[in-house]
C-alpha cells in the first residue's frame, strides 16, 4: 500500500479570534477590499494564501504573489519573506518541490527576523523530508526548533516537533514519531490551534497504524476528520478519510475500506489532488484483488480481478504524471499480479519486467544524484585550479617587465613554478593510480555479479519456460490436477525468483562504496514472523522457530532477513528427499553474545561444499552459489560471523554470531 503524508499547515490567526479554515477565509475576503496598501493588507493576503493551500493552492499562489508585490512596493522585508514562504507552501502542495525550495531560499535572504526565519527553516526541512533527504531535513528542523524556542514561539515549536515526528515515522521509528506528535498535540490543544491539531491527530493515527494498534489509529483519524469538517478543510479530510480506509484494509474489512476510500476519492477529485486520487484508485484495486482471492465462484472472481485491473490502470497515469517512480513500479507489479491470476502469463511477465525496470530506476536516480554531486564538486575544483593558474600567468607577465632589475627573483619564481608543476603532476599520477585501482575492483565486482546471475537465475527461468512450452505445445499431457499443481509451483517459483532478484540487487548495492547497512535494534521475533510467512507454502517440511529469550539484536534488519532466508531456502532444497524433514531456527544468548542457529536433519555435506562461505573466488555452493555469496558478503557487511557444522548423513548447522 502507498504512504499517506499529512502535510503540516501553518495558518496564522490574524485579528479574527479563533476562526479557522473556510470560516477564516470568508472573514478575510470580507475585510480585504476595505484595507489600505500597508503591512496589515500584506498580512491578510498571506493569511489567505496559507489557508487556501489545501482548499485551492492556485488561489493560494495568487494571494501570495499579491502579498509579495505589495511588500516590495512598501519595502517591508518581513512581508517579502512571509510572501516567499507562502508561495513555497502552495507549490509544495502541488508537489513542485524545486520551486518551493527556490522560494524558501529567497525568504531566508529577505529578513533577519528569527520568528519568520524559524518558519522558513521548518518549511524547508519538510520539503527535504518529502524527498527522503533526512539528514538535511533534521538539520533544518533542529535550527528551526532552536529559533522558535529562543523567541518563545509555542506554535512554531509544535510545528517543528510534528516535522521531526514525520522524519522518525519515515525511518520506521514509530514510537519516537508518536512521542513527538503527542508533544505537538498537547501544545496545540492548549493553544486551541485546530488546524495544527488536526494534523497532529492524523499523524498520531499514522503512527499507531504502523504499530498495528488499529483501534487507536481509527480513534485518532475520526477525531481529525471531525476537525477537518469544522474547518472546511477538504484536502486534509480526503487524506484522513483515505488513511482510515487503509486501516480497515489492514484489518481485512474490505466493505468499510471501500466506503471510506470512495469518499476520499470524491474529495480528492473535487480539489484535483492527483496524489490522493492515485492512492485511492490503487487502494480500490487492492480491495477487489483481495476479494477475488476470497470467493470460490469463478465468475465472481474474474469480475473482481477485472475491476482491480481497471483501478490500477486509473492510478498508473496519475503516478506517471507525478513522476513517482516507486508508486509506478507498485502499479505495474499489481497489474502483473492480476494478469497472472487471470492466466495471462505473457502480459503478467511483461508487466513484471516493467515494474522491475521502474524499481531499478529509483535506485539509478539515487546513484545518479550521488554521481552528479561528485561531478559538480570536481568541476568546481577544476575551475579553481584554472583560476589559480591564470593568476600565476598574469603575475609572471607583469614581472617580466622588470626582468633586468629583478632577474634573480624571476629565476626563483620560475624554480618555484617548476617545483609546483612537478608536485601537481605527481598528485595527478597518484589520483590516476587510485582511479585505476577502483576501476579494476569495480570490474571484479561486475564479473562476480554476472557469474552469479548466470548460475542462479538461468535455472529457474529455464524451468518456467519449459513449463510454458509444455502447456502450449502438449496440453493434452496435463491432467487438470497436474496442470493446477504445476501452475501453483510455477507461480511460487516466479515469486521466489523475484525475491532472488531483489536479493541480488541488495547484494550488488552492498558492493558499492556509498551503500552501507542501517543498524538499529531489531526484534528477532519480527524476523522469524517474516520467515514464517515467506515459507508458509512449503509442504512436507516442518519449520520450527525458537526464541525463548525474546532476543533483540543491533543490526540491519533487511541484511539479516536475507541471510536467514537464503540459509532456510538452501536447507529446504537439501531436504527434498529426506523423510520427516525438519528445519529449526533458534535464537539464544551465550557469553554475552547473540546467536542464531539454522539446523536441518538433511543429508549434510562436506566443508568443501560450503567453500563459497569463506573463499571469495568460489562461485558455487552446496545448492546455489547465490545464497552462499549473499550470506558471505552480507554477513561481512553487518560485522557478523558464520560457521558451519556438517557431516555427510548428519544434517547441517549454521551458526550466526551477531555482535
Amino acid at each position: 500500500m502507498k504512504k499517506w503524508y499529512l502535510f503540516l499547515l501553518w495558518i496564522p490567526l490574524f485579528s479574527f479570534g479563533q476562526k479557522e479554515g473556510q470560516e477564516l477565509i470568508d472573514s478575510l475576503l470580507t475585510v480585504l477590499p476595505k484595507m489600505k496598501n500597508d503591512s496589515t493588507k500584506v498580512k491578510t493576503l498571506n493569511d489567505l494564501s496559507y489557508n487556501y493551500q489545501y482548499i485551492d493552492p492556485k488561489s493560494g499562489q495568487k494571494y501570495a504573489n499579491d502579498a509579495l508585490t505589495l511588500s516590495k512596493k512598501i519595502r517591508w522585508n518581513d512581508g517579502i519573506a512571509e510572501s516567499y514562504r507562502s508561495l513555497g507552501i502552495n507549490y509544495s502542495v502541488d508537489s513542485d518541490f524545486e520551486k518551493s525550495l527556490l522560494y524558501y531560499g529567497k525568504a531566508l535572504k529577505s529578513t533577519s527576523n528569527k520568528k519568520i526565519l524559524s518558519k522558513v527553516l521548518r518549511s524547508t526541512g519538510l520539503i527535504y523530508t518529502y524527498q527522503s533527504d533526512y539528514k538535511n531535513a533534521m538539520d533544518f528542523d533542529m535550527r528551526a526548533l532552536k529559533m522558535s524556542e529562543e523567541v518563545g514561539d509555542k506554535k512554531g515549536v509544535a510545528a517543528v516537533l510534528s516535522n521531526i515526528g514525520i522524519i522518525y515515522y519515515d525511518l520506521q521509528n514509530y514510537r519516537k514519531a508518536i512521542e513527538h506528535y503527542d508533544k505537538a498535540r498537547k501544545i496545540n490543544e492548549e493553544m486551541g490551534n485546530k488546524a495544527y491539531l488536526s494534523n497532529n491527530l492524523g499523524n498520531l493515527a499514522n503512527g499507531y497504524s504502523a504499530l498495528k494498534e488499529y483501534d487507536k489509529a481509527i480513534e485518532y483519524y475520526k477525531k481529525a476528520i471531525v476537525i477537518n469538517d469544522e474547518l472546511g478543510d477538504i484536502g486534509n479530510k480526503s487524506i484522513n478519510v483515505g488513511a482510515l480506509g487503509g486501516v480497515y484494509f489492514k484489518q481485512k474489512k474490505y466493505d468499510e475500506t471501500l466506503a471510506y476510500t470512495l469518499q476520499s476519492l470524491k474529495l480528492s477529485t473535487e480539489i484535483n489532488d492527483d496524489r490522493n486520487m492515485a492512492h485511492a484508485e490503487a487502494l480500490i484495486g487492492e480491495i477487489y484483488y483481495e476479494k477475488s482471492k476470497q470467493t470460490k465462484n469463478e465468475k465472481v472472481r474474474i469480475d473482481y480481478l477485472e475491476k482491480a485491473k481497471g483501478q490500477f490502470y486509473k492510478a498508473l497515469p496519475l503516478d506517471i504524471k507525478l513522476h513517482n517512480l516507486k508508486e509506478i513500479s507498485t502499479d505495474y507489479q499489481s497489474l502483473a499480479n492480476v494478469e497472472a491470476l487471470l492466466n495471462n502469463h505473457k502480459q503478467a511477465f511483461e508487466l513484471f519486467q516493467t515494474a522491475v525496470s521502474y524499481k531499478d530506476s529509483v535506485f539509478n536516480e539515487d546513484s545518479k544524484e550521488t554521481i552528479k554531486n561528485l561531478e559538480d564538486k570536481r568541476a568546481i575544483e577544476l575551475r579553481d585550479k584554472k583560476i589559480q593558474l591564470n593568476k600565476v600567468t598574469l603575475e609572471s607577465k607583469e614581472k617580466q617587465k622588470w626582468f633586468y632589475i629583478f632577474g634573480i627573483l624571476l629565476f626563483a619564481i620560475i624554480g618555484i613554478l617548476l617545483f609546483y608543476q612537478s608536485k601537481n603532476r605527481k598528485k595527478s599520477n597518484e589520483k590516476l593510480q587510485l582511479l585505476n585501482s577502483e576501476l579494476d575492483q569495480a570490474n571484479k565486482v561486475k564479473a562476480r555479479f554476472f557469474s552469479i546471475l548466470n548460475h542462479d537465475l538461468r535455472s529457474p527461468v529455464s524451468s518456467l519456460i519449459q513449463f510454458l512450452h509444455l502447456q502450449k505445445d502438449s496440453p493434452e499431457l496435463l491432467t487438470k490436477e497436474s496442470r493446477i499443481r504445476m501452475e501453483n509451483k510455477t507461480i511460487s517459483s516466479a515469486e521466489n525468483l523475484l525475491e532472488s532478484m531483489e536479493d541480488l540487487l541488495l547484494w550488488s548495492k552492498g558492493q558499492m562504496e556509498n551503500f552501507t547497512p542501517q543498524f538499529k535494534n531489531t526484534a528477532v521475533s519480527s524476523i522469524f514472523e517474516d520467515l514464517d510467512r515467506h515459507f508458509a507454502s512449503i509442504e512436507n517440511i516442518k519449520i520450527y522457530f525458537e526464541n525463548p529469550e525474546n532476543l533483540s539484536v543491533h543490526t540491519d534488519e533487511n541484511y539479516l532477513k536475507t541471510i536467514l532466508r537464503n540459509l532456510t531456502g538452501n536447507a529446504i532444497k537439501a531436504l527434498e528427499k529426506t523423510p520427516n524433514a525438519t528445519i529449526i531456527l533458534k535464537a539464544f544468548r551465550q557469553d554475552n553474545q547473540n546467536f542464531i542457529l539454522v539446523s536441518d536433519n538433511g543429508p549434510g555435506g562436506t566443508q568443501q561444499q560450503f567453500r563459497a562461505l569463506y573463499d571469495e573466488k568460489e562461485v558455487v555452493g552446496i545448492k546455489t552459489g547465490l545464497g552462499l555469496h549473499l550470506i558471505r558478503d552480507l554477513a561481512k557487511a553487518i560485522n557478523s560471523k558464520i560457521t558451519v557444522d556438517t557431516n555427510p548423513g548428519n544434517g547441517t548447522i549454521f551458526t550466526i554470531l551477531i555482535p
